[in-house]
């Protein structure tokens, strides 16, 4: 049987961290990857290395209007050059339904008879990008992966009756993010945990809220963002300063370090108007070490979590408190719930996992 042909493009594997995903997708379908030669994020600029993988075909394109997600295009000759030379079979690409990066496959699909596919975190509601660009790509989009549930269900209301599929963007290295060794021991205090950017829809103020109120535990905070130097002068003016640690934002690699000297980690994400937590990459990190979560019900948090975790309704710091304490005062239940966090990951969340899930719905896309 012949490997299916795909094209896929999208800004994320500008990361060399997101790389792991194409070589498990390249071990079952004949892979090419376009990206921008450099993605300009709000936080920082990451420039295109070339992959040390030789398994599939990867190019980079400069980019207009980099760093904006819904606007940013390549160049349509460069792009239409490249479908001619690999024939795909599906291009997938992996932008939100409203972004022109899409709308320019779109654009190509008719003379280059390929099948389009596109992604979506997007759970809630709204309008994006130029006006008639979402509804001309859904047109022409011949199946969507979301990432969650409620995006499935945004898209679905926005008239697409084609075939979708759930499935996470990225999986975890399960053999990076594992569990210690051996089980730290000696410690005075509790270890609450939380990584990922200090900023107010991420909760951190409900957190600093309910460790405030609890005895025999200490924060360690890993991550930088708006409210960092706020977190300091929160800590010291509550004389909570030897029980609040902050790390600054360290790299992917380390996070595992970080993660194996905390007792739970915490998502506490707050819903805003324009944005719920989409997926919480973070969770499965840790549950890949084996560390019980505690997150809110933000979104899709809870569906990430499943049983393998506990929710707090988001915004409850007593709520969030009373889970801390629960997992505090009960070590079967920390083990229990470890457990069961890194048999979720090996279950969906591993790189393999997510790219196999990924092949069989564009298999299936392509053979419609």
């Amino acid at each position: 049987m012949t490997a299916l042909r795909l094209l896929l493009i999208s800004h994320t594997y500008s990361a060399p961290i997101n790389h792991a995903k194409l070589e498990a997708l390249a071990r079952r379908v004949s892979l090419t990857v376009i990206t921008p030669h450099m993605w300009r994020d709000a936080l920082f600029t990451v420039v295109a290395d070339r992959p040390l993988s030789s398994a599939y075909q990867w190019h980079r394109l400069p980019v207009h209007l980099n760093g904006r997600l819904m606007y940013h295009v390549y160049s349509l000759r460069a792009l239409d050059r490249l479908i001619q030379q690999t024939r795909p079979d599906v291009v997938h690409v992996e932008e939100e339904p409203p972004s022109l990066a899409l709308a320019e496959l779109a654009l190509l699909k008719p003379r280059r008879r390929y099948k389009l596919t596109c992604f979506t975190w997007e759970n809630i509601p709204r309008s994006a990008g130029l006006p008639g660009v979402e509804a001309f790509n859904l047109r022409r989009c011949d199946g969507i992966i979301a990432g969650n549930r409620e995006a499935e269900g945004v898209v679905r209301r926005k008239g697409f009756s084609g075939p979708m599929q759930v499935i996470p963007q990225l999986g975890v290295d399960a053999g990076l993010f594992r569990p210690a060794a051996q089980p730290a021991e000696g410690r005075a205090d509790f270890c609450v945990g939380f990584i990922g950017r200090m900023a107010e829809e991420k909760g951190v103020r409900t957190l600093l809220a309910a460790a405030r109120e609890l005895r025999g535990v200490r924060l360690m905070l890993v991550g930088g963002g708006p409210l960092a130097s706020e977190i300091r002068t929160w800590a010291a003016r509550h004389e909570m300063a030897g029980r609040v640690e902050h790390i600054a934002p360290v790299s992917h690699e380390a996070v595992p370090h970080y993660l194996r000297q905390m007792d739970c980690l915490v998502l506490p994400s707050r819903s805003t108007p324009k944005w719920k937590e989409q997926f919480g990459h973070v969770l499965i990190e840790a549950m890949a070490c084996g560390v019980p979560v505690i997150g809110s019900n933000s979104g899709a948090i809870p569906e990430v979590i499943a049983e393998a975790g506990l929710i707090f309704p988001e915004g409850d710091a007593r709520a969030l408190g009373a889970a801390i304490e629960r997992l505090r005062d009960d070590p079967a239940l920390r083990l229990r719930l470890g457990r069961a966090g890194r048999e979720r990951v090996l279950a969906h969340y591993t790189h393999d996992r997510i790219a196999a899930a990924t092949a069989e719905f564009l298999e299936q896309i392509s053979a419609a």
